[in-house]
């Protein structure tokens, strides 16, 4: 079903192709790739050739591994469970061996299941452990951020089972825990070492997949029922040995816990242990030649291959490669999560993203192409954080997943992710109103984690950025328009966002019955009074006025009750206004200093060790 929803996806985005741009499909294996330059060359099996600028390498999963004892038997053992004649032979009520415990082995109890089968099916894993089932749980609000989680896989363990047991005891079930650390969950193990890392696959891993990639209840039924009927037996342990023997596979297991030896006689045994990921021993044609041709890096905890933060693959010598890029099961080494539908869509949508930026100079796309690919559907979400009063603006449209983040706030960059992630979005771009004296930006940490692009006001003296908003820029989101308007006075590279004539974020130049300063950051309430009076209050007056701070709690006023009841602007001429703001005498923020200093790298956090001898 699935697959006949995507097919009907790629089916519209065809058909809606703008002119001179076409979709070419080709059913063959690709075999081989070789670069010149920046160009690549594919071969498939039948010997067609095709070359591209870019290529990505949407490779799925490989077959699993063959468990040693199992190499040398005939075709009584099935090596790919999902081979599409793998259960035609099977006897109705024979007995089958399946190795694994996971999604795979669940997926084949269940078609058999659904042909009848009658016979004995029993499943050996290292631990035996099996996905547990879904349950409706309320959202649980986040408890870890990536800069106070542990760095250790033996602490990051304790921390959720302690939080698993507070959460219990307010009612809570153990799902919503798991959940709550979902949108993280590729920060968490980005910030982990990489001996963490592997500690973590050596001992957790088995026990954190049947708890995070879980089974619906009536799929968990169908399991508990052939479990009690008899039919279905689970064990735990290694197999020791398997040995044909009068048409059967006599196979030995090593149980685990105990030592003890289980024998067991099957008509047939399946291999259901999942995909291999290791790609330095998966021989498949187009795998072995990147190895061989020095275009790949085999991840050194055998999880895939290394790749940079937007999908580009790296080269041998860790340089990231502007030809060939990578989504899914091999970037498992680098995110972990990477391979459940809303992952997959997200990085698909950002892959997609970048590759249209960094081709749109060489083809003809409109503008508002590169976000308005699909119906409209516009999302605004106004988000608080309550140390620095700061408003953070969210701007997207759920059809595209296109999402714009306008002041964000670095505190708070694991809540943008959680909703971000809720909502199914993309961040494509963090914008400023200006560089802020009194909170760090989240926008260079959100870039290290979703690889978005960062954008300040044009003239903003602010380092590794990616662009520049100037007054009269236009973006087209959901099909709204969101204009940027330059209101310098409270810093002298200020801009405010306006959204389809309707919303006007303000950040500082105005706010609910109030201003913001002139005294630094190349100020001046002369320039600000001209601002508000000639610019902000000539739009309509039900504009609505959104700031970027407000320490009352108040979330929205307007233009027209601003021009009435703002005791800044109402009553008063310009000379008034200018020695209303010189005579302020207002503290400077408490973060001026460190905010600044960050601000000015994006919001870069460098750390400084003072060594006293």
């Amino acid at each position: 079903m699935y697959g006949k929803y995507i097919r009907s996806i790629l089916e519209e985005a065809r058909d809606n192709a703008i002119a001179d741009h076409r979709l070419e499909t080709f059913t063959d294996a690709a075999i081989d790739l070789a670069l010149d330059g920046e160009k690549a060359t594919i071969t498939l099996k039948g010997g067609k050739k095709i070359s591209a600028a870019k290529v990505v390498l949407a490779l799925g999963n490989f077959p699993a591994t063959v468990p040693q004892p199992l190499a040398s038997l005939n075709s009584l053992y099935l090596r790919d469970a999902w081979e599409t004649d793998t259960l035609a032979e099977l006897k109705p009520d024979g007995t089958i061996l399946l190795v694994g415990t996971g999604l795979t082995m669940v997926d084949m109890v269940v078609s058999l299941a659904q042909r009848g089968f009658t016979g004995k099916i029993d499943a050996v894993s290292r631990h035996g452990l099996i996905p547990r089932s879904h349950r409706p749980t309320d959202p649980y609000p986040p408890f870890l951020t990536l800069e106070t989680a542990p760095q250790t896989t033996r602490r990051l363990l304790g921390r959720i089972r302690a939080e698993v047991k507070t959460a219990e005891s307010q009612g809570h079930d153990w799902r919503a825990v798991l959940n709550a650390l979902r949108p993280i969950s590729q920060g968490l193990w980005h910030c982990l070492p990489i001996a963490e890392r592997a500690r973590f696959l050596r001992h957790l891993k088995a026990y954190w997949e049947v708890l995070r990639h879980r089974v619906a209840d009536e799929i968990a039924g169908i399991l508990d029922e052939s479990v009690e009927s008899g039919q279905l037996t689970y064990h735990g342990g290694r197999i020791e040995t398997a040995e044909v023997k009068n048409g059967c596979v006599e196979v030995t297991i090593r149980q685990r816990g105990t030592g003890n030896l289980l024998n067991l006689t099957v008509d047939r045994i399946i291999n259901c242990t999942g995909a291999s990921n290791d790609y330095q021993t998966i021989t498949d044609p187009l795998v072995v030649h990147l190895r061989q041709r020095g275009l790949i890096r085999p991840h050194p905890l055998n999880c895939g291959i290394e790749t940079a933060d937007n999908g580009a693959i790296l080269r041998p010598d860790g340089t990231a490669s502007n030809t060939l890029y990578t989504l899914g099961n091999p970037r498992k080494g680098d995110l972990w999560e990477t391979t459940a539908i809303p992952e997959l869509r997200l990085q698909a949508a950002e892959l997609a993203r970048d590759l249209l930026r960094s081709l749109k100079e060489r083809i003809s796309l409109p503008a508002a192409y590169l976000i308005a690919f699909r119906p409209a559907a516009p999302i605004f979400r106004q988000l608080f954080d309550r140390e620095s009063s700061t408003y953070t603006y969210l701007i997207a449209d759920s059809g595209t997943g296109e999402a714009i983040l306008i002041d964000p706030v670095l505190e708070q960059v694991d809540r943008d992710r959680q909703i971000l992630w809720q909502l199914g979005l993309t961040l494509g771009y963090t914008m400023e109103t200006h560089v802020h004296a009194d909170h760090i930006t989240g926008a260079h940490r959100l870039r290290e984690l979703t690889n978005c692009s960062i954008l300040v006001p044009e003239n903003a003296e602010v380092n590794d950025i990616d662009g520049y908003v100037r007054d009269g820029d236009l973006w087209i989101v959901a099909g709204q328009q969101l204009k940027a308007i330059a209101t310098p006075g409270h810093t002298d590279s200020h801009i405010a966002y306006l959204i389809d004539e309707k919303r006007l974020l303000t950040g500082d130049a105005l706010l609910i019955r109030g201003c913001g300063r002139t005294d630094f950051q190349k100020g001046s309430p002369e320039v600000l009074y001209r601002t508000v009076t000639e610019k902000l209050f000539t739009l309509p007056d039900d504009t609505l006025v959104y700031p970027c701070h407000d320490y009352l709690g108040r979330t929205v006023s307007s233009i027209g009750e601003e021009k009435r009841w703002n005791p800044r602007f109402a009553g008063r001429n310009r000379e008034d206004f200018i020695q209303l703001m010189n005579n302020l005498n207002l503290p400077y923020p408490k973060k001026m200093t460190a905010a600044l200093s960050a601000n000015a790298r994006g919001g870069k956090v460098v750390f400084v060790m003072d060594y006293q001898i």
